[in-house]
């Protein structure tokens, strides 16, 4: 019996009713603000009334606030990346910790400890508008219902804090501050197209939540029976760790519908494009194999390059363009194609993306090492 494929996607996206207290908070440079904190410390540990245990603890304090300051953690002066951001609030937690050391000495001033006081409270205030920040800038990825509650409670917490930050307990704050970016990065567990399903198959990915799309996929010919299913993917350059093909990567797979599913199909499915067929001496691309859950968290070692490496060739399966792609956000990168076929059944169409690390900016797609569509073959 000869077969048609149908796909089935669905979308998502944020709906809740959520702004920003302060409508310049976009505007500040949280991390000029923090090296601001840094100098302040720096002032009064060399004033001549403190002691010298409190200094121990005022350089403790601004060695955490420094690590904090790392571009690894920062998209730019006003947003944390989600995935690390909460690195930088534990230290912010430790630096206002070591601090409070000073306030519970009964032989330091009340002029340092009101000092003190005054720069905890701006530690938490920063970490504050980092977490409203962060908040804000999901509002348009897609993510599963799941995900929405968690975001939810995000949210919650987020309030709670800063009523407690309100009343000057910045102890309590930092706690909720904390417990609310946890929410946030489980809320993204699933992010954007890992729980994607759309009609017809057409739909954009958010990787690094900076609010511009970083790929951009569609079935094409979505209604034609009996013929393999052609997918077009604009992808960023980012995502693939290069813009040749001697360091451009990304692979695909099909599995099982089931989470992080190790039940892997490659006999059963056919999958080519134009490249492969000329180029490839099996004249298809040979999908990714996952035999492990440990192996869905680096790329894989299995499985054709969709892209194609080829050293001192940069002709391959994809093409990379300087030019601003539309449905990418103008952002340059790879466009390309590819066909499928399989046995009947439901399964998840995966995509695997090399492990990059983030640009001085913070732009990357650092945490993303595969996203997946749920796909239904029918007979």
């Amino acid at each position: 019996m000869k077969k048609a494929i149908v796909v089935f996607l669905s979308m998502m996206l944020i709906s809740f009713s959520y702004s920003l207290n302060n409508d310049d908070v976009y505007g500040l440079d949280l991390k000029q603000e923090k090296q601001n904190i840094v100098e302040s410390l720096e002032d009064l540990k060399n004033n001549h009334a403190i002691s010298k245990k409190s200094k121990k603890h005022i350089d403790d304090a601004i060695q955490k606030i420094n690590e904090s300051l790392d571009e690894k953690y920062w998209k730019n002066g006003s947003e944390l990346n989600i995935k690390e951001g909460e690195k930088v609030l534990n230290l912010d937690k430790n630096s206002i910790n070591k601090l409070d050391s000073i306030l519970e000495d009964k032989k330091e001033s009340s002029i340092i400890k009101n000092e003190i006081f005054m720069i905890n409270l701006k530690i938490a205030e920063i970490d504050k508008i980092l977490v409203d920040n962060a908040i804000t800038s999901i509002q348009e990825i897609i993510m599963s219902e799941k995900g929405l509650k968690k975001l939810d409670k995000a949210i919650q917490n987020f309030e709670q804090g800063d009523e407690f930050l309100d009343n000057s307990d910045y102890d309590k704050a930092m706690k909720k501050f904390l417990k609310s970016w946890d929410l946030i990065k489980q809320s993204l567990k699933d992010p954007n197209v890992k729980k994607m399903k759309m009609i017809e198959f057409e739909g954009k990915g958010d990787f690094n939540f900076d609010g511009i799309p970083d790929v951009y996929l569609k079935l094409v010919d979505v209604d034609k029976a009996n013929k393999p299913k052609q997918v077009k993917i604009k992808i960023t350059g980012e995502c693939v760790n290069g813009v040749i093909h001697d360091d451009a990567s990304m692979k695909i797979g099909f599995s099982t519908q089931e989470n992080l599913s190790i039940v892997f199909f490659d006999e059963e499915f056919t999958a080519t494009n134009k490249w492969f067929k000329k180029y490839d001496p099996d004249k298809k691309i040979n999908p990714v194999v996952i035999t492990t859950v440990a192996e869905y968290f680096s790329f894989p070692s299995s499985g054709d390059d969709l892209i194609q490496m080829n050293s001192g060739n940069e002709f391959g399966s994809f093409e990379f363009t300087n030019q601003p792609i539309g449905e990418i956000g103008e952002q340059t990168g790879w466009t390309g194609e590819f066909a499928f076929n399989g046995e009947p059944g439901d399964y998840s169409l995966r995509f695997f993306l090399p492990l990059t690390e983030p640009t001085n900016e913070g732009d990357s797609c650092n945490f993303i090492s595969s996203f997946s569509i749920p796909t239904t073959i029918n007979p």
